[in-house]
């Protein structure tokens, strides 16, 4: 058998290498084709979020229940986003969309020996995760483009969906600017402006002790500082107001005013007549005990006689005297206030009457803006706190972004090695055809 040297091995590859050339672009090209075609099918988007707040160590919700990151996929979170995104039209299920997503913990190579060790010892080791990468496998009805806005809005979605679940959100309902005044008498206005002022005080007497050190970057307030400012307005503004109504008896019917006053007196006179004729007539039954020894009084059945002992019913018909009396007092002094109001109510001239009026109007409309503007900054500093306090519990600590599970350069690599195999193969079999088939031609000439 004639033997082949390296050089005409060389000789026969370089021959063939436009034949070689031609193959591996074949299949480079296939491998392209083909490539892409399956790419598709491979590529998702994949975000990573860390969950951070106390408690999450232990799995727990901020409330102490078990923490469950599938609330993320929700049917609520990712009909929220598709509404935001306006992709409520775009025909594609929200059952398919949560399908296609998955979450799945990040566990650390330290936890994993830590564990790894703990279970070589025969001892029981529980981590739970504070980081998850979420993969959204895109729904064909959407571009890439559009699954990377999907997903991101479904995670802020989700931390707004958590955010108002677990954080002890409350700000100060604004009740005073939403007010029509025109339908309250002046006093009915005082105390409400009292009332609601009362209560935001008290809220931020709890926030305070709640964190006294806040201070809001937007607005530079402490609760403190705000506790004092409401503190102001209503030692100075609002006390002035209360007393130009109390004092002048500020109404805006003069005349019904009269006519309740005219007729609350009537009432009490009423009850005054009553208060001092049960004052007498307990003074009657005292003067009688005074001259009897003893009492009689017949039993439940009505036929035994027991006696009642005298010092005892005594002492309570005085209690009753003096309590009927003290009363009769204190309902004389108040109609002797109302006689007093209507006298003066009818005293005041309309013009005087108009100008306090007008002086209380314009005291409201300040103490309104006033309190509108200490609201609004109140509640800007709170949902500073609230941001501060909780804002860091879910972030998204890597953008989405497409990931395929197919390696195109080593696809490439992979073709391009097998391609240049495939032709110097074609090289040698066309050689080995061609030197056979000489071979062959001069056995038959022989």
């Amino acid at each position: 058998m004639e033997e082949i040297t390296l050089r005409e091995l060389i000789e026969v590859v370089w021959k063939g290498k436009w034949l070689i050339a031609i193959v591996t672009v074949i299949a480079l090209i296939l491998t392209g084709i083909g490539t892409y075609v399956m790419l598709p099918s491979t590529q998702s988007v994949v975000a990573i979020v860390e969950i951070n707040y106390p408690g999450i160590e232990l799995g727990q919700n901020p409330d102490g229940t078990q923490f469950d990151i599938r609330q993320l996929k929700s049917p609520y979170v990712i009909e929220k986003a598709l509404q935001e995104l306006e992709f409520t039209n775009s025909g594609v299920k929200l059952d398919e969309i949560r399908r296609n997503i998955d979450i799945i913990s990040i566990i650390p190579n330290n936890i994993s020996q830590i564990a790894e060790n703990m279970i070589k010892q025969g001892k029981e080791y529980v981590y739970y995760p504070n980081e998850y990468k979420v993969v959204y496998k895109v729904n064909k009805a959407f571009s890439y483009n559009q699954g990377i806005q999907l997903l991101e809005t479904i995670i802020d979605e989700y931390k707004k969906y958590f955010y108002t679940l677990y954080s002890d959100v409350k700000t100060i309902e604004n009740t005073i600017g939403t007010l029509d005044f025109s339908t309250y008498d002046y006093p009915d206005v005082v105390e409400v402006i009292n009332a609601q002022l009362e209560g935001i005080q008290e809220f931020l007497d709890n926030k305070i002790l709640e964190d006294s050190n806040f201070r809001s970057s937007e607005t530079g307030f402490t609760f403190a500082d705000l506790k004092r400012s409401f503190d102001v307005l209503k030692g100075v503004d609002i006390v002035k107001l209360e007393s130009l109504v109390n004092t002048n008896t500020l109404t805006k019917d003069r005349e019904k005013l009269i006519k309740d006053y005219e007729y609350k007196v009537k009432r009490m006179e009423l009850d005054m007549a009553k208060k001092f004729s049960e004052a007498e007539e307990a003074k009657k039954l005292m003067e009688q005990y005074k001259k009897e020894d003893y009492v009689l009084i017949p039993d439940v059945a009505g036929t035994e006689i027991k006696t009642e002992n005298p010092t005892s019913y005594y002492n309570t018909l005085a209690e009753i005297a003096i309590n009927a009396s003290v009363e009769a007092a204190n309902i004389k002094h108040e109609i002797e206030y109302y006689k007093y109001e209507i006298e003066r109510l009818k005293a005041v001239t309309e013009a005087i009457n108009t100008l306090l009026l007008e002086e209380a109007d314009n005291l409201i409309e300040t103490i309104k803006t006033k309190m509108t503007d200490l609201i609004s900054i109140t509640n800007e500093t709170l949902d500073d706190y609230y941001s501060f306090k909780y804002g860091r519990s879910i972030r998204q600590i890597a953008p989405a972004e497409i990931v395929t599970g197919m390696n195109i350069l080593m696809n490439m690599a992979i073709a391009l090695v097998i391609g240049i195999m495939s032709g110097v193969f074609a090289v040698f079999i066309r050689y080995y055809w061609k030197a056979t088939e000489k071979s062959q031609e001069v056995k038959e000439i022989q």
